[in-house]
């Protein structure tokens, strides 16, 4: 489509899911259980799952209640709203972008095994429903433009590794969805989760981190704040940045040399400052024999592996690039929610102050190296 002169890819792009998706598509033994949407509000998120509302922190408020945030909402998507956010309005959204390829994440899908601890057989089959109507969804928009990040769940690993299995080979998903969260008392750099990052690098595709508020998981900030807009500013590029460390300093990267992993929709100012402190006590800790599981510095990690995701409008991005590189970053509008800067998301990031070299491989390069377009 080339806006600007400049190839375009999103590089974590959201799907609105219906509202029946989980009665629709869940395995008819757990239809009883199956996740629902609370309101017919297109852009009011709650899901009810296993009896708790998420995208609402217990005790807390939901913001979107003031009629000034839902006439903004309503009239910014009101194009998609009146299309029920339908294949071909995420198609039209790319247009309206520019967009030439987007990877789509989920949305209340991000919410459906956001438990700490989880019935491993529902959880599964929560995420199997989501890739099903996930495959369906992209075959009626265009899958020549559109592809699918897979929901796995990580209650059970075997269960993980087969959903990621058959999301890539049978289903055609370049990534798969995991929250940053800690599951299941581990952290990510536990031998339990190795067969599937093992599964992901023989698969050639990418684990896409990715933290929404008002789970039912640890998150930072939560046990400080109610309110869902306070907390959301801490959530999201903490949690990131501790399972980047996990990720790194517990020895994925070095245990599995080719896996990539991108840690999305947490801006990217931190990105500096955490590999330079990841990079200081590795070089304290070393000569005292606590880094022997690690053959290189953190940082070096990162630029072989590892993926951030710069806001359409961070500005902070070019420190950022000045400081580690332009070969580590993406981007994204982060359609269709209420803080995405939709219809001119790619706009913003095509104004900011940013060599046009930086530009096209944050742009397109990057993303097609993470996802293996």
């Amino acid at each position: 489509m080339a806006r600007n002169g400049f190839r375009l890819i999103d590089a974590e792009m959201h799907v609105m899911e219906p509202t029946d998706l989980w009665q629709r598509y869940i395995d008819p033994e757990f239809k009883d259980r199956a996740p629902r949407r609370l309101s017919e509000r297109k852009w009011d998120i709650r899901t009810l799952v296993e009896g708790e509302i998420m995208a609402q922190i217990p005790g807390g408020d939901w913001p979107a209640l003031s009629a000034a945030e839902e006439t903004a909402m309503a009239e910014r998507y009101a194009e998609e709203i009146a299309r029920d956010f339908d294949p071909e309005s995420q198609v039209k959204a790319m247009d309206k972008e520019g967009l030439d390829l987007a990877i789509l994440y989920p949305t209340a899908g991000m919410y459906a095994t956001a438990f700490t601890h989880m019935d491993p057989r529902f959880a599964a089959a929560v995420c199997r429903a989501y890739n099903n109507w996930l495959y369906d969804y992209i075959r009626a928009a265009d899958p020549k433009r559109l592809f699918g990040a897979a929901c796995v769940s990580p209650h059970d690993i075997a269960g993980a590794v087969a959903e990621t299995r058959r999301a890539v080979l049978e289903l055609g998903m370049k990534a798969i969805f995991l929250r940053p969260n800690i599951y299941n008392d581990k952290p990510w750099h536990d031998r339990y989760y190795d067969p599937l990052w093992a599964a992901c690098q023989e698969l050639n595709v990418p684990v896409g981190f990715h933290e929404t508020t008002g789970s039912r998981m640890k998150a930072a900030g939560t046990d400080r704040f109610q309110a869902l807009g306070i907390a959301h500013i801490s959530t999201h590029p903490m949690e990131q940045m501790l399972a980047c460390m996990d990720i790194i300093m517990g020895g994925v990267m070095e245990r599995f040399p080719k896996l990539r992993v991108a840690f999305l929709e947490a801006q990217c100012g931190w990105l500096p400052f955490w590999l330079d402190r990841m990079d200081e006590h590795y070089e304290w800790r070393e000569p005292y024999g606590e880094m022997t599981h690690l053959s290189a510095k953190p940082s070096e990690y990162f630029r072989r592996q590892g993926f951030c995701a710069c806001e359409c409008d961070e500005e902070f991005v070019g420190h950022v690039v000045a400081a580690v590189g332009d070969d580590n970053i993406v981007t994204t509008t982060d359609y269709p929610h209420g803080d995405s800067k939709y219809p001119k998301a790619m706009d913003r990031f095509l104004a900011l102050p940013l060599s046009d070299k930086s530009k096209q491989k944050i742009l397109w390069d990057n993303a097609v190296r993470l996802y293996a377009l």
